[in-house]
């Protein structure tokens, strides 16, 4: 009997190429100065996974606005805190400080499009 390596673990879900490019349309809209979350984003798509929206916008959502889709609470993307700053403030995006990291989280009451 031979070892076999494991099998790749599968993505936990597969998201539908019609997702993405809902997504992606939704994120290109947010109008500089504002932003949705990740669960707005899967709710104006008549959707709960804001999960999904996430892989949608780590995958895909390089050549977009991503800055503009941020966690709960108004926390930038993880890992681009201070890449995202820096389009918050060229953009006029309230900000807010925090005594934890980053430093900063949008002031999403105020930032948050209404479409």
């Amino acid at each position: 009997m031979s070892a076999e390596p494991p099998a790749a673990a599968e993505p936990p879900f597969e998201v539908r190429p019609s997702f993405v490019d809902e997504v992606l349309e939704v994120v290109d809209a947010i109008p500089a100065g504002h932003v949705l979350s990740y669960g707005d984003v899967a709710a104006l798509l008549g959707s709960r996974a804001a999960r999904a929206v996430g892989s949608v916008m780590r995958r895909y959502g390089h050549a977009h606005p991503w800055w503009r889709v941020v966690r709960s609470g108004g926390l930038p993307p993880t890992g681009h805190e201070a890449r995202a700053k820096t389009h918050y403030e060229a953009e006029g995006t309230p900000l807010r400080a925090l005594s934890r990291d980053p430093g900063y989280a949008v002031e999403y009451a105020k930032a948050r499009w209404r479409p």
